[in-house]
């Protein structure tokens, strides 16, 4: 169980929301949701988190938008995208920015993801 570890999930679909803050949830984490970067950034200046969930197409403000923005973050904070874009372009540009890890969601199941998460853990 990943007790005390804090997650925020950057999503803007309830129904993803849902697939995997509950799982996560079960497992031990705390769950924290923003439906867009915007938001996100907001809770991110005012809480840390172990984890940042970041989906890519977002409204307002874009995941790629938010790794630019949030490029001074706390070493202890991974981040995890968690997209449908498998462009190469995309993937280096947000490794560019110092992502922990580049899934695609249809590739990897909530259960795989928290496994992933884990090994941070460990």
């Amino acid at each position: 169980m990943a007790k005390d570890k804090k997650v925020l999930l950057v999503e803007d679909f309830p129904i993803i929301q849902n697939l995997y803050s509950q799982p996560l949830k079960s497992h031990g984490y705390e769950v924290d949701i923003a439906g867009d970067g915007e938001v996100a950034l907001g809770m991110v200046s005012e809480k840390s988190y172990d984890f940042i969930l970041l989906d890519l197409l977002l409204p307002n403000v874009n995941g790629i938008e938010f790794l630019e923005k949030f490029k001074d973050r706390p070493k202890q904070t991974k981040i995890i995208v968690l997209s449908d874009f498998s462009e190469d372009k995309t993937i280096a540009k947000a490794k560019k920015l110092g992502i922990d890890l580049y899934l695609i969601k249809a590739e990897n199941t909530p259960s795989q993801l928290i496994d992933r998460l884990d090994k941070f853990t460990d």
